[in-house]
């Protein structure tokens, strides 16, 4: 037999028999990467944060600090489904999670408050219904009296009146009773009036000029159809989320430009766990299209001041939530234990932030202090021109003598649905849209607008959902029967069409979106789909329905993306698959398990938690020394009957000082961790507890007692690691499937096996901490120089 040169290695095929598996793949490939067609082992992974929750973590989440940069952990016990919509500020970071009770909403900020573990403060999401109904009324418009008269070569005719007419802008009025010429000509029906002065209106009327002429005898009152007005309200929130309307109130039939006084209306928030800070008030319009809501105005509560301070007539003014003020806005602010802050009439100079603004206001310079006391009204006039009208100064009614013509907004949240409170698996797909689902039914928001789940967008799947998942324009709906494919740009008209191959997920946390396709566990292997190729299991010629079982319970399959790889663990393990367009693709075990995965978008870092006490640790962390690797090689069948005798394997040899230093400075630490292990974990002492003693320059740390680690294993506490330097790579020889022959190797040279056999069937393995990049096995040390 000619020598055999092994490289180009690859993972393991379970499916395949050992004899028949392609060239280069494996029986055997433990914590290795194959990308470069070595065997490369990856770093050890690296603590490097706690959550500080106790438990097996199930879904891990960060988000930056936007100062300083740090990461703060979110954690959950349970399978939480993280969305994070587009238009979120660096700063804000608002996120939206489903699987912790209701779905909810956050930002950075809330969810931090406070203590670790995170999350902290929230809002449900969605907003509640208005259970209040506002209660209308209108005044009653009392007939005006002249008292002059004048008109312009423009044709605008000038009334003045003996008292306040009561009228604005826009009101029609008719103008009657005057007599005689040329009075009589002033006279009109449904005129377009344009306030002046409260006891002075114009209005178009042709004819001569004339000029102000006395006269009492002309009479003012309102004109156009008596209509019916009702009013509503609705919740609304500073990030713009708006709530159904509340019931409408009782008919009020007036004629346009009736002063009417809406009442009834909620003082404050609704309880429970939202983010209402305001109303919005709408008035109903009939037209020739139909009777529709218009907004009159939103209505922010009151606000509470947190802090002041003055410099050179500037104020600095911070409230304890947000303002809602933008810059030229007109507020009031009374009720401050230091007057000298109270200002009505007050403009926004600049927003310094959500809960801050400047104003001028002459006076001392005052020291940033608190100050409690203060309450902030907002202006709520109809136009800046108006005189100002502070609402929830005075009373919480509302007044409302709009022009209807400057009515400009609809009322669109007729169908602004609260999410269904056992909702999960929210995600965002193409176009924005933002879906989830319960039972057998598929949600969505309406467009641009988490906070609101239509029921009539909802689509009903023939089978219980197991997981959503966006990829290429499309949402993947997997059940646990069949996968369907929805289809659409706007969640009011999406498609549903089912994939008529039975491959039902069995692990809603095994699903894992590789970009080329989705991927997820089912019966007989991985399956995949993608709107190219449709679906297959593409694991097809590395697994069978029998090895894929005996392999693993698919049920408990936890995965994530990373490196383009799928990395999955599982009830007894973990493996990587990945995409090989050699073989179909290759799987290789490890042995580092996790119970939650977060991949940094940033930095590309794969961080997780394995353990009960909140560790989380960096995958394959470049700067950490690597880990043992196993490799184990397909049967090899000779033509004849041989004794292999010589073997070499060409690895990197030895050790760097620098990679023997990290080992060495990795184990100074081990003491101390395990010790803070044992604090934590009483059961492991005193009976299982530390012994120190050096060797060399190497503290070594003993575990004793009956059930210590090197007996009969501890999956808790740190081991030390091993000074390679020497013996970095262990070779093994097979001959019948027997294990006859194992070396410790130390360098590339050429190394003697045992004689005084003859075989046909050889496999061989390596174990160890360096790359090896190839295997060379031959009968003599000469036949393997050809190679």
């Amino acid at each position: 037999m000619p020598a055999v040169k092994l490289q180009k290695f690859l993972g393991i095929a379970p499916k395949i028999s050992p004899e028949l598996l392609p060239e280069g793949a494996g029986q055997i490939a433990y914590n290795v990467q194959l990308y470069s067609g070595d065997i490369l082992p990856y770093h050890e992974t690296k603590e490097i944060d706690n959550t500080v929750r106790s438990g097996k973590i199930l879904t891990l989440h960060g988000l930056y600090n936007p100062v300083g940069g740090a990461i703060e952990w979110l954690s959950w016990l349970t399978d939480v489904d993280v969305a994070t919509p587009s238009d979120s500020s660096d700063d804000e970071q608002r996120f939206y999670y489903t699987g912790d009770g209701v779905p909810k909403v956050s930002t950075f900020a809330k969810t931090t408050n406070g203590s670790e573990p995170y999350p902290k403060d929230f809002y449900e999401l969605g907003l509640p219904l208005p259970t209040a109904q506002p209660t209308s009324s209108a005044a009653s418009f009392s007939v005006s009296t002249s008292e002059s008269y004048q008109r312009d070569s423009g044709n605008e005719a000038k009334i003045i009146t003996q008292a306040s007419h009561g009228l604005r802008t826009g009101n029609i009025v008719t103008v009657r009773d005057f007599t005689g010429s040329p009075a009589l000509g002033f006279n009109t029906v449904k005129a377009f009036v344009t306030v002046t002065a409260d006891d002075t209106f114009t209005y178009f009327n042709s004819g001569d000029s004339e000029s102000l002429t006395a006269d009492t005898n002309g009479k003012v009152e309102l004109a156009g159809t008596t209509r019916s007005i009702t009013h509503v309200y609705t919740w609304f929130t500073p990030w713009g989320e708006e709530s159904i309307a509340s019931e409408p109130s009782e008919a009020l039939f007036v004629k346009e430009g009736q002063t009417l006084t809406i009442a009834g209306l909620p003082t404050g928030p609704p309880s429970g766990t939202n983010f209402v800070l305001g109303m919005r008030l709408y008035r109903s319009v009939t037209s020739v299209a139909g009777t529709a809501f218009f907004r009159l105005a939103t209505l922010w509560f009151p606000r509470t001041t947190a802090t002041v301070a003055r410099a050179s007539n500037i104020v600095t003014m911070a409230f304890d939530n947000h303002h809602n003020l933008v810059k030229d806005d007109r507020f009031k602010v009374s009720g401050c234990s230091d007057a000298t802050f109270n200002i009505t009439g007050g403009i926004v100079l600049t927003v310094v932030d959500d809960l801050t603004i400047t104003f001028a206001q002459t006076d001392s310079n005052v020291s940033s202090k608190a100050e409690t006391s203060g309450t902030m009204f907002h202006d709520v006039a109809e136009v800046v021109d108006d005189s100002a009208r502070y609402y929830g100064d005075a009373n919480d009614d509302f007044i409302d003598d709009f022009d209807v013509f400057g009515l400009l907004n609809s009322l669109a949240t007729d169908n602004y649905d609260k999410p269904d409170p056992s909702m999960v698996g929210i995600v965002i797909a193409q176009n924005e849209i933002v879906a989830g689902f319960f039972d057998n039914q598929l949600c969505f928001a309406e467009k641009n607008k988490p906070h609101a789940w239509p029921e009539i967008f909802r689509k009903t799947i023939e089978h219980d959902i197991v997981a959503i998942e966006p990829i290429g324009g499309y949402i993947l709906v997997l059940t646990d029967e069949f996968a369907y494919r929805v289809s659409g740009n706007d969640p009011a008209i999406m498609s549903v069409a089912r994939i008529d191959t039975p491959y039902p997920c069995l692990s809603k946390r095994s699903v894992v979106n590789m970009g080329y396709g989705v991927i997820w566990a089912t019966h007989g292997g991985l399956a995949i789909w993608s709107p190219t190729t449709g679906i297959v299991l593409v694991t097809q010629f590395l697994q069978y329905w029998d090895t894929w079982r005996d392999f693993l319970d698919p049920s408990t399959i936890t995965a994530t993306f990373h490196d383009d790889k799928y990395f999955a663990t599982y009830d007894g393990g973990s493996f990587i698959f990945e995409r090989d367009e050699r073989i179909g693709g290759y799987f290789v075990t490890t042995g580092v398990d996790f119970g939650a995965t977060w991949k940094d978008p940033i930095t590309d870092y794969l961080y997780f938690t394995s353990d009960g006490v909140g560790t989380i640790s960096q995958w394959d962390e470049p700067d950490s020394t690597l880990i043992p690797m196993e490799w184990k090689s397909k049967v090899l069948v000779t033509k004849d009957y041989k004794n292999l005798g010589a073997a070499r394997v060409i690895a990197d040899f030895p050790l760097d000082g620098d990679a023997t230093q990290a080992i060495i400075d990795f184990n100074l630490t081990v003491p101390g961790l395990n010790t803070a292990i044992w604090a934590d974990n009483v059961q492991l002492a005193p009976l299982n507890g530390p012994s120190d003693y050096l060797d060399g320059a190497i503290r070594i740390n003993v575990l004793g007692g009956v059930n210590s680690y090197i007996l009969n294993g501890d999956p808790v506490t740190v081991n030390l690691k091993t000074v390679v330097g020497e013996f970095p790579v262990t070779f093994k020889l097979w001959v019948d499937k027997l294990l006859i022959f194992t070396a410790t190797i130390t360098s590339s040279a050429i190394f003697r096996m045992p004689t005084g056999y003859k075989s046909d069937t050889f496999e061989v393995g390596v174990a160890g901490s360096a790359r090896v990049r190839s295997i060379h096995i031959g009968e003599t040390p000469t036949g393997l120089r050809d190679i």
